[in-house]
């Protein structure tokens, strides 16, 4: 997939600069852990998107966090709402919706999102690739152990699967392709396999997830 590189707007890098500044804002430490992971994810992963305006505020008991694709009331484009009411989960949850946020943005720019922005397929493979499985409705139906996991216990972010990760059985779930009857083929580091299903595991023998192999995406 051909990508057009997008140009980063100075004012959400302003915004960056004055939200980790202020030293009256409650939310002043939550706003600068959640851009440094939002620029870590973004390298990290390749996802090539630019500075977001990372929105602290309570909404809606029922939202982790949200993503706009359009600009808010003041223009700003590129908005992550990071739900208030959730600041005192596990970090690894808090993480956990910033990447799923991040991810609809990326889907916004780079692919074709689905109604009202949300959770059709190709977000939920994208999402699969990076260890998080989410169904159709966006809600995080299970961690399994890959680069996001992986990512985090690099920077000594606490995440109670990765202690036991290696005794697990083998852990899966899969997205069902309305219409696909085609097998497809995936790979870890050391095997392939085909499935009619969308496949999220792990391999036991060598402890890679699974990932559909090229042409995929």
């Amino acid at each position: 997939m051909s990508r057009a590189r997008i140009t980063p707007e100075a004012i959400n890098m302003r915004l960056r600069e004055h939200a980790v500044s202020l030293a009256d804002w409650d939310h002043r430490e939550a706003a600068a852990f959640f851009h440094e992971w939002a620029e870590r994810f973004n390298f990290e992963f390749k996802l090539d998107l630019p500075t977001p305006v990372i929105r602290i505020d309570r909404t809606s008991h029922f939202h982790l966090g949200a993503y706009r694709p359009d600009r808010n009331g003041f223009g700003l484009a590129h908005e992550i709402t990071m739900n208030a009411l959730y600041l005192a989960k596990p970090l690894y949850d808090q993480l956990a919706t910033l990447l799923h946020e991040e991810l609809h943005a990326w889907q916004c720019l780079y692919n074709k999102s689905g109604r009202n922005n949300y959770h059709n397929i190709a977000f939920r493979r994208k999402a699969a690739l990076y260890g998080l499985v989410i169904d159709e409705r966006g809600r995080h139906r299970a961690i399994l152990p890959g680069r996001f996991t992986q990512l985090l216990d690099a920077y000594g972010i606490d995440l109670p699967l990765l202690a036991d990760a290696a005794e697990q059985p083998l852990v899966a779930a899969v997205i069902r392709l309305p219409g696909e009857s085609k097998l497809r083929k995936y790979r870890c580091g050391c095997t392939n396999v085909r499935c009619a299903v969308e496949l999220v595991a792990q391999c036991l023998k060598c402890g890679v997830n699974f990932e559909e192999a090229p042409p995929a995406w």
